[in-house]
């Protein structure tokens, strides 16, 4: 099984701070968000791909979402990985 999720990491440290899982229903409206064409979409769900976020993007990942994660302190990329 593959969990989506947005990753977010201190730009200090580039520690991990927070991790928001994206619900299978929301991939269509992510793929909007982050502009992808259909090559970067299919490398995304089958969890092979990571992307960085822009701000612009963040904020509307946050909206789609519904929870807050953006901040000028953090970087963001969104990922996809196998669960065991």
């Amino acid at each position: 099984m593959i969990i989506y999720s947005v990753e977010v990491f201190d730009k200090q440290s580039e520690e991990l701070i927070l991790e928001v899982e994206i619900p299978q229903s929301k991939l269509n409206g992510v793929a909007a968000v982050m502009g992808w064409g259909p090559d970067d979409e299919d490398a995304f769900v089958k969890g092979i791909a990571g992307f960085n976020v822009s701000q612009k993007q963040a904020l509307e990942l946050e909206n789609l979402l519904g929870e807050k994660f953006y901040s000028e302190d953090v970087i963001v990329q969104i990922a996809g990985g196998e669960t065991s």
